[in-house]
């Protein structure tokens, strides 16, 4: 009996350790399953190699000596090719008018060229970019596969003032490496446009030197001759909640003729049929027959300046814009555009522009900047080119955004427009 007790009391302990073990086993398979899974599913399961690289600010250097670098981009002679995937579609254009395949780049003279352009989403884990949209981001329709050295690029060009009608960033922490934006501090800078020096001129010269260039200026632009009218504006967009720039100029119309063109307004541009009111066609009239052209977003964002600004600067037409930024200082040349943000009231800023329509020398002022810088439009490409040439870049460190919501729309630093008078 003794014995017979022994043996059933190590055969129950046996039991025990054996059940123990395997609980144990099968306690550490689920916590490596369930973690994978998370790590798979889950936006916040994201490979983090390091802590995120913080780059120094852009705002050191002048708009135009960014832009200029990029075309500066090198790499070896003959590199192996990298690949980038356009996950989703930009405004319905599948290749975001970049093109798609090997030689996408290399038909728009990038620097580094050598990156294939696809749209095909298998094996979406091998691609060296991932691009998205944000506009059409969406947490039903993602990548459920990441590989370590992929760098996953948030793409959007519009303002960040009207993201809530559109896509939610909250879910977007721990996802993104890299940005292409039209603001300054993105990874890859894609304004609308940029003003560059010609020569040693400065870029932000004080008055007397202004006066300096406009008196040494052996022929004095006359571009007020010719035309007969006051003001233009093309608008397309009616919905104009976040900068209320249709008050405004309402308001301007109750001391100046402001001809409207487009859906928003009741003139229209003589134009082949194919064309719309904001083509060059149009702007060519606006420029030939109107002092000025009000060139107001859609809304109040710091650096948001779209192409209409640059298209209108480069010709010979004032552009008057609503900046309560410093942007348009920083981008263009002084005594270049007028800013309705710093008068009191539209009717102050109305008997300015009369002042300026009734005094030629005053208004051919505005452009003593144009023997001296050059306005250049940027192509859809250029971020895709500088994209290009850093995936070929083995030395940048690793980066994450860890918070997409306070990057892209409370660093936006969009402000809500004020009741015009």
């Amino acid at each position: 009996m003794h014995n017979g007790a022994k043996m059933l009391n190590l055969k129950r302990l046996k039991t025990c350790w054996l059940f123990s073990i395997a609980f144990i086993v099968i306690t550490l398979l689920l916590t490596v399953y369930s973690e994978n899974v998370r790590r798979l599913f889950s936006l916040d399961g994201v490979i983090k190699i390091r802590e995120p690289f913080k780059q120094p600010p852009n705002s050191n250097n002048e708009p135009y000596e960014i832009m200029e670098q990029y075309q500066q981009d090198t790499t070896m002679a003959d590199p192996p090719f990298k690949k980038i995937l356009f996950w989703n579609d930009y405004f319905r254009v599948p290749d975001f008018y970049i093109g798609l395949g090997r030689e996408a780049l290399l038909k728009w003279n990038c620097p580094v060229w050598q990156c294939e352009i696809s749209r095909d989403r298998t094996d979406v884990q091998d691609y060296d970019a991932v691009i998205f949209h944000l506009h059409t981001w969406t947490l039903n329709d993602l990548p459920q596969r990441r590989s370590s050295h992929q760098r996953y690029v948030a793409w959007m060009l519009e303002s960040a003032a009207w993201h809530e009608y559109y896509y939610d960033t909250n879910p977007m922490a721990n996802y993104f490496n890299w940005t292409v934006t039209y603001r300054w501090d993105s990874d890859f800078v894609r304004p609308y446009g940029y003003v560059k020096p010609i020569g040693n001129v400065p870029i932000h010269p004080s008055e007397s030197q202004m006066k300096k260039y406009l008196s040494n200026s052996k022929v004095m632009p006359m571009d007020a001759n010719g035309k007969t009218k006051m003001a233009t504006w093309f608008v397309s967009n009616c919905n104009s909640e976040k900068s209320s720039r249709d008050e405004l100029v309402k308001q301007l119309q109750n001391y100046m003729q402001i001809d409207v063109f487009g859906k928003c307004g009741t003139f229209a541009c003589r134009k082949n049929d194919e064309l719309n009111d904001s083509s060059e066609q149009c702007q060519e009239m606006a420029a030939l027959n109107y002092k000025f052209y009000l060139s107001l977003e859609n809304s109040l964002c710091q650096d948001y300046i779209t192409e209409k600004f640059f298209y209108m600067l480069h010709r010979p037409i004032i552009p008057i814009v609503y900046g309560v930024h410093d942007h348009y200082d920083k981008i263009a040349p002084p005594h270049s555009f007028i800013n309705a943000a710093k008068y009191e009231n539209m009717k102050q800023l109305a008997d300015y522009l009369i002042l300026l329509d009734k005094n030629d020398t005053l208004y051919n002022e505005y452009f003593w900047w144009k023997p001296h810088f050059e306005v250049k439009y940027v192509n859809v490409n250029d971020g895709v080119c500088h994209l290009c040439a850093s995936l070929h870049n083995t030395t940048l460190p690793p980066k994450i955004y860890r918070n997409m919501t306070d990057w892209w729309e409370r660093q936006a630093y969009c402000v809500y427009p004020p009741h015009f008078s």
